[in-house]
């Protein structure tokens, strides 16, 4: 058990599936109290029902609503008397080429992934400013920092999330509360669903896409307990990304080469 974690109050949405129910579990079995949120609530009872429900607290919350949100807040106050970390876990994915993309799927990615973002930011910072301490954590994604064809919603959502979060380490920095940006590659989670199927059936995605949310969530809680500012994970894929700033062409053409050839985005997506 990681001492860190003892008795902290910690709100982690998308907690119902994938990288967000990995970090509530990790989170209960390092001794928080854990708010889950996310749309559905039959998950969400499941997982305090594994969990304990001495240790958890069911918050069923829609993020892109901001009133849903603010709810939520003041749930985890009442219950809990504040809140030490917010997990921001909670995102869709759904890609194809940009011309190929319906305009409606690309403003949810938006409104889930970003705007769901900013209102658990907007409704946990200001509870977080009055008890002068806090931690947040944001999920962006590689595709944050390392873009990929057939990806631009998604992409455009988690390089706004990590703009976002650099500009809030800095205006945060006198509230003492801190702030970790994660950028995890391919999470072995329902959500790889969503990329194109040429992807899918692609060398590069079997090289990349077997790194469970267990996993993440480890090297995240460990990551957090030490204040880090940003996680590449795996952490091998931060060299993928610092060779990528460095020579892009190469690394292009290398993914390219892995995917089989850069597949054609004219096609929508396809189970």
């Amino acid at each position: 058990m990681n001492h860190f974690y003892k008795d902290k109050v910690a709100v982690v949405t998308g907690a119902s599936s994938g990288i967000g129910r990995a970090v509530a579990a990790a989170l209960a079995q390092n001794g928080s109290n854990v708010v889950l949120a996310a749309r559905h609530e039959g998950p969400l009872q499941e997982l305090a029902v594994e969990l304990g429900a001495d240790r958890t607290l069911v918050a069923p919350t829609d993020v892109t609503v901001p009133e849903q949100t603010k709810q939520l807040a003041e749930q985890a106050l009442t219950f809990y008397d504040r809140i030490d970390l917010l997990f921001n876990c909670a995102g869709i994915m759904h890609n194809s080429g940009f011309g190929a993309l319906d305009p409606e799927i690309f403003r949810q990615h938006i409104e889930t992934n970003l705007m769901g973002t900013v209102n658990c930011l907007r409704a946990v910072i200001p509870l977080m400013q009055k008890q002068q301490g806090g931690h947040i954590v944001n999920i962006s994604s590689l595709l944050g920092r390392y873009p990929l064809g057939g990806t631009s919603a998604y992409c455009t959502s988690k390089y706004a999330i990590a703009g976002l979060s650099g500009t809030l380490r800095h205006e945060l920095k006198h509230d003492h509360i801190y702030l970790t940006t994660v950028f995890p590659s391919f999470v072995k989670t329902t959500m790889l669903n969503g990329h194109m199927k040429s992807v899918r059936e692609s060398r590069f995605y079997k090289m990349t896409s077997n790194y469970p949310p267990e996993k993440v969530a480890a090297a995240i809680l460990k990551g957090v307990a030490k204040r880090k500012r940003e996680l590449t994970l795996p952490r091998h894929m931060h060299f993928t990304v610092l060779l990528h700033a460095l020579f892009p062409n190469l690394v292009e053409n290398i993914t390219g080469h892995l995917l089989g050839g850069w597949p054609r985005y004219d096609q929508p997506w396809e189970p």
